[in-house]
């Protein structure tokens, strides 16, 4: 029997991103999808990973599936959670914290959607998550995402943007953990380099990692045939 499945959206997005994607696809599994974009009451990815965890059925356990701020959920809730987890996928995310300058940027947006709005923002925001070559080819799904998005509130943006500011480095966790990971990389990703990951990856065998060429953090809408290969066979191996 395959697992049961989490899909753990990312900043900027609710739990919609994962229509196009789960369409036709996983239909031998249970899956699970949390939506927390509107969420104003939870100051680090901590707390959202325990309130996530306490939502899901208590008799399961999981694969993980995290886009970008998901997956650092992702990697909260195995760490709090492992004895529930079966495996992590980290879409286009990383385990590593902030850096002084980032920590920087996440202020200003913060200070940005707080002056100007939620609206302004994600329209902002969308296109920027898209390698040039495919926003320039798909102009309609660009607006068709933005437009989707422009609801989530204010407040939820600004306290996820704050959370992920303050998020933990968790290295450790994943350099020392026995649950099975798998890491989906934009050959184009603006904001997680690949080589930042291999080199978390490095002599860990027990962890696997796949970097789509041409694609920049949304895999799952550049790449969706590439991305879902891989994440079926971590899944088959896992419980082969």
């Amino acid at each position: 029997m395959r697992p049961s499945l989490v899909f753990l959206h990312g900043f900027g997005e609710d739990a919609r991103i994962w229509d196009d994607f789960i369409k036709r696809r996983f239909s031998d599994e249970v899956i699970h999808i949390p939506n927390y974009a509107d969420w104003a009451d939870c100051s680090s990815i901590a707390a959202y990973a325990r309130k996530i965890e306490e939502a899901l059925p208590q008799n399961e356990t999981f694969v993980l599936m995290g886009h970008s701020m998901g997956g650092y959920i992702a990697l909260e809730i195995a760490k709090q959670f492992p004895e529930r987890i079966q495996g992590v996928v980290m879409l286009h995310s990383t385990p590593l914290a902030d850096s002084i300058e980032k920590q920087a940027q996440r202020d200003k947006t913060a200070t940005f959607i707080q002056e100007h709005g939620s609206e302004t923002f994600i329209k902002s925001f969308v296109a920027n998550l898209f390698a040039p070559e495919f926003v320039v080819a798909h102009r309609h799904l660009m607006e068709k995402l933005a437009n989707r998005y422009v609801t989530i509130s204010q407040a939820g943006l600004v306290a996820a943007t704050l959370a992920m500011k303050v998020r933990a480095d968790l290295v450790g966790f994943v350099q020392s953990t026995n649950i099975p990971m798998l890491f989906v990389l934009g050959e184009k990703d603006p904001l997680i380099p690949t080589d930042s990951i291999v080199e978390v990856l490095k002599g860990k065998a027990q962890h696997k990692y796949v970097i789509l060429s041409a694609v920049a953090h949304q895999g799952c809408y550049e790449a969706p045939e590439e991305t879902y290969a891989a994440i079926n066979q971590f899944i088959f191996e896992i419980h082969a």
